[in-house]
């Protein structure tokens, strides 16, 4: 809370790296992250009595028993100086700290970014400290709960995408994956899932927790996970180390797309003068969604464009929403005044009473003046003109939006939970994420606020792009069909035009089963034979080997032959494996056709297979964890793997490999 601190922190540590005298001067040092904020709650500083009774007009330690609980003058009198408290305590910390260290940074050529800690850790505004911030940051972790860690209630992460969106940062960092669950058989599906739930919130950007720097070569795999029971080993002696372009390819596409372009919200949610703990994140509204604006956000940065609340980035909002609101501040009512005259929309109750002590009989004169005419007598309806805009005293959003001609962005019809969404818009063009729910698939229609007929269909995990068409209902509808932990972009283009051809129709014509003999091939060193015939697929625990080789980790090769009477060129091809634990690299006559790491694992082998006889082969890789697992009860100098914490020698192993069953699909194409 004093500029005295981060300047003898930043001289001590980054100011010695960075700069033209720094040891990292030139392009090696590009910038610093300031990690979790965890010193506890910070309430003190040298003159802070002064810089309280500067900033506030009146006196600190009459009312400083309030601080520890105790009630000053009356219970009114003690909330209205608690709320200046914490403002002055947050203004502080915004300012004199992470302030002072933008300072720096810009100074010395670097970046900053920093993670979540003011409304999270103590008692602040969550919003106004991220202005300072190149690229505000908070985290996520794995895997989801409903409480605690793994919750999206443990941690602010759409106060801070909010943030991001009102002080005009196009990048929300994650501190990504990080976990108290350490298994050493973590499957990508699940990351996918945590991942798209979090990209939902407003997560752009992805800063994996943890890679680990382990330099030497000759230690035994997998090597030390950071802080031995805490996050996700993205590590390079992994036994999917080689396939991670497959998963990062992935969050890439879809962090490039949730950063283009501007997001779509209607509602904006006036977290309230008062400065409460952070707000409920799973708040839902069907069909509609909204930001969260903070009282630096509404008092400095947004005005009214065309009758809607405006970044001056151009983010636009139909109505300011403020479900809670006791006590409110005059310059926050005179703000909304002002607003709600050039045309604004604020939807909420009035407030009962002033929020400070600031200001006193002034500032009750302006409270109540402003508040008579925002609200004075409200009709019955609920509803007041003021200037060119309106007061709604209703708080069910979703009724006022569906009376203002506010039709939702999107809709369900499907039994069972719905799928989660972002929208965002770019000149020409709009564009859905929407993901299956959280540990569940989708199947059923979705409605969009459009007036398009066709639409443009983005796989992230592989890239492919199809037109699709839309059902010619009175607002287009899409019958959409999401495995668990699947996901798809859904992009419509001004004018309907799109660049893609029209994806073809197929309908299946038949189903065959590949349960032929496979030969399986191991690496060496593992206790497992160099190959093995089987003639039926089932879990490597179970197969005829040792125990050791029961508790193979790695990568194994699968060889089996499709024998095809005719090429139909009108048919298309899909090859299912059914279940895989749990990546799958397919080839087919010695060309690679694919990797499946996820739900569905079905990929389309037309054009890959002749007629005769087809060479199938199916690598597939598991996680450490068995291997682990049977290392754990064996003596350390017999041991062929090492990490700091393995799971006991009393856990059952996994099941791992192709399970199948293994299907050759043939559709035949639709003629129109």
């Amino acid at each position: 809370m004093s500029e005295n601190g981060p300047d003898k922190h930043f001289a001590g540590y980054i100011g010695r790296l960075s700069g033209k005298d720094g040891s990292l001067d030139g392009d090696l040092l590009g910038g610093m992250l300031l990690d979790s904020w965890e010193c506890k709650t910070q309430t003190w500083t040298p003159g802070l009595e002064n810089v309280f009774q500067g900033r506030n007009g009146y006196a600190l330690l009459k009312y400083l028993p309030a601080v520890f609980g105790y009630v000053v003058t009356d219970h009114e009198t003690s909330k209205r100086f608690l709320r200046d408290w914490r403002s002055t305590i947050g203004d502080l910390f915004a300012n004199k700290f992470y302030g002072r260290m933008a300072e720096h940074a810009k100074r010395n050529g670097l970046s900053i970014q920093y993670e979540t800690a003011a409304g999270d850790i103590f008692p602040a505004d969550i919003m106004e400290y991220y202005k300072h911030a190149d690229v505000p940051m908070c985290e996520f972790w794995q895997p989801m709960t409903d409480d605690f860690v793994g919750s999206l209630n443990y941690k602010p992460i759409k106060p801070t995408a909010s943030a991001a969106r009102m002080y005009g940062k196009p990048r929300v960092s994650a501190e990504a994956f990080t976990s108290f669950s350490l298994t050493w058989d973590e499957h990508w599906e699940m990351l996918k899932n945590t991942f798209n739930v979090n990209a939902v919130e407003g997560v752009t950007h992805c800063i994996f927790h943890t890679y680990t720097h382990n330099p030497r070569t000759d230690f035994l795999p997998p090597g030390t996970a950071f802080g031995s029971g805490i996050g996700t080993p993205f590590l390079r002696s992994q036994t999917w180390w080689n396939q991670m372009p497959e998963l990062t390819d992935y969050l890439a596409r879809c962090c490039f797309l949730l950063e283009r372009g501007k997001p779509v919200s209607d509602i904006l949610w006036y977290l309230g003068d008062e400065i409460d703990h952070k707000p409920v994140q799973e708040f839902a509204l069907d069909g509609y969604k909204y930001d969260y604006c903070n009282p630096d956000g509404l008092l400095n940065r947004l005005t009214v464009r065309d009758g809607k609340w405006t970044t001056p980035e151009g983010i636009q909002y139909n109505v300011l929403w403020v479900p809670t609101n006791k006590r409110m501040l005059p310059e926050t009512l005179e703000k909304l005044l002002e607003s709600v005259r050039s045309g604004a929309t604020i939807v909420g109750n009035p407030p009962n009473g002033l929020a400070t002590l600031v200001g006193g009989d002034a500032s009750q004169k302006r409270f109540d003046s402003a508040v008579n005419e925002l609200w004075g007598d409200i009709p019955q309806a609920g509803r007041r003109n003021v200037g060119k805009g309106k007061v709604i005293f209703d708080t069910n959003i979703c009724d006022v939006l569906k009376q203002l001609d506010i039709a939702p962005d999107i809709l369900f019809k499907a039994e069972g939970e719905q799928p989660l969404w972002v929208h965002r818009r770019a000149d020409g063009a709009d564009w859905y994420f929407l993901c299956a729910p959280k540990n569940a698939g989708f199947q059923g229609s979705v409605y969009f606020r459009s007036h398009a007929k066709t639409a443009e269909r983005w796989d992230p995990v592989s890239g492919k792009i199809e037109t699709i068409s839309l059902a010619d209902d009175s607002i287009p509808r899409l019958d959409l069909e999401l495995p668990k932990a699947g996901s798809c972009f859904i992009v419509f283009r001004q004018g309907n035009e799109s660049a893609q051809k029209n994806a073809e129709k197929f309908a299946p014509l038949n189903e065959d089963n590949l349960d032929h003999p496979w030969t399986l091939t191991f690496p060496e060193g593992w206790g497992t034979p160099k190959s093995l015939e089987i003639n039926r697929l089932r879990p490597w625990k179970t197969l005829d080997l040792s125990a050791e080789g029961k508790a193979f980790s790695g990568t194994v090769t699968y060889a089996t032959t499709i024998d095809l009477k005719k090429i139909d060129k009108d048919c298309r091809y899909r090859l299912d494996l059914g279940k895989v634990e749990f990546i799958a690299e397919i080839a087919i006559n010695d060309r690679k056709v694919g990797t499946l790491w996820a739900t569905p694992y079905e990929i389309d082998v037309t054009g890959h297979l002749k007629e005769g006889a087809n060479t199938l082969t199916v690598a597939v890789t598991s996680t450490w964890f068995n291997r682990l697992v049977y290392d754990a009860g064996q003596p350390i100098p017999e041991r062929k793997t090492w990490t700091i914490a393995d799971p006991p020698k009393e856990s059952p192993l996994r099941e791992s490999g192709l399970l199948g069953p293994v299907r050759l699909l043939t559709d035949r194409k639709e003629i129109d």
